[in-house]
């Protein structure tokens, strides 16, 4: 038996799906499809893991790129023949919904977000939002990472409620993020994502000013890589950004268990379209305070309140009225409000139920086939 997983960059499949490819991997051959010019770490690793590149450009809109990467992956759907495959990402699950429908394939997509291409407007949105409708409908089944996408597709009659669920994101590995207590240091902010606009890093680089202008004795991390599409911070603007001795750019973090344990509350005031960001899971496993706005995918990780507290997007102001309340918290309310994040990600977010999940829809399709 072969299964497939579809992604935009190697990097996801490193990253947010090892275990789920791991624990296939160990009753079936796994093929990982991803962009071309990029590494599968998996593959040198697992030896019943393949790595299958193919042409791919995350960010285009152009037509003719668009249709070569859709036969290219097709090509290589041919090639393995899967039993199934398991897609990921906004882009990558449509295109591998139309070559499996073509092949005759069953796909299962994860949706982890809406994506960009949602908010596309006139004839390319209409067209869009078509093929999303036609070709989701097909799906023998549909993930979800959050409650509130599931019901948009759900009302838009995307998708059959019988034919899809939600899972808690990618999941988190319990074991790998512990809480570890801080007591007695200076209070640490950190902000992890992609080094996008839409992501909200300038405007937690200017509340960060902010609070530390107001004479807050804390300090604030900034983590992630340089992105090169038209959403990018700029990297003038991050330069003087972070040029205050209190702002540390840490660039891409490989260890970031090691990071959280310097940490005491992990922001993301992101207004893009989630599906629930992997930051904010981690950091509710590590036990600690989040900062983000209450839209799809984020709000899914907070309790207001309890474990941390909601921003209004693109806000400087509310952002950086959030992290003096976080700053004026006494440290038992802080250490209760770790101890209450780490419970929702016990209770939400082990990547055991994950796992699981994508297991049993292997042995029920091998069932069938």
């Amino acid at each position: 038996m072969k299964v497939v997983l579809v992604a935009n960059s190697a990097w996801y499949i490193d990253n947010f799906r090892t275990s789920t490819v791991e624990a296939l991997s160990a009753h079936v051959a796994v093929n990982c499809l991803h962009p071309h010019r990029q590494t599968l770490r998996l593959a040198s690793a697992q030896g019943a893991v393949t790595s299958r590149p193919f042409y791919l450009d995350a960010a285009s809109q152009n037509l003719v790129k668009e249709a070569w990467a859709l036969l290219s992956l097709t090509w290589q759907l041919v090639r393995v023949r899967p039993t199934i495959v398991f897609s990921f990402n906004p882009k990558t699950n449509l295109y591998a919904l139309v070559a499996c429908f073509l092949l005759r394939v069953p796909c299962v997509p994860n949706v982890s977000g809406v994506g960009v291409a949602s908010q596309l407007k006139g004839l390319r949105g209409i067209i869009y939002r078509r093929l999303v409708g036609y070709f989701f409908q097909r799906a023998p089944h549909t993930f979800f990472q959050n409650a509130d996408d599931y019901r948009t597709f759900v009302k838009a009659g995307w998708v059959r409620p019988e034919r899809a669920e939600v899972l808690p994101g990618s999941g988190v590995d319990l074991k790998r993020f512990q809480p570890t207590p801080r007591t007695g240091q200076r209070i640490c902010f950190l902000m992890a994502s992609r080094l996008i606009t839409p992501k909200g890093v300038v405007e937690y680089l200017e509340a960060a000013r902010r609070v530390l202008a107001e004479g807050g004795g804390c300090r604030f991390l900034l983590a992630g890589v340089p992105d090169t599409s038209s959403r990018a911070v700029d990297q003038r603007l991050l330069a003087d950004l972070v040029a205050h001795p209190h702002i540390q750019f840490l660039g891409h973090v490989e260890n970031m268990p090691s990071l959280l344990k310097e940490v005491d509350c992990v922001v993301l005031p992101s207004y893009y379209p989630e599906g629930v960001p992997r930051s904010l899971i981690e950091a509710a496993a590590a036990g600690k305070i989040l900062i983000t706005t209450d839209t799809p995918g984020c709000r899914d990780v907070v309790v207001e309140g309890h474990n941390g507290l909601f921003v209004a997007p693109r806000s400087v102001e509310s952002l950086a009225d959030a992290m003096l309340r976080v700053l004026a918290l006494s440290e038992q309310t802080r250490a209760e409000m770790g101890h209450h994040s780490r419970a929702l990600a016990e209770a939400r977010f082990d990547e055991r139920l994950v796992v699981r999940r994508y297991l049993e829809l292997v042995e029920q399709f091998t069932n069938e086939s």
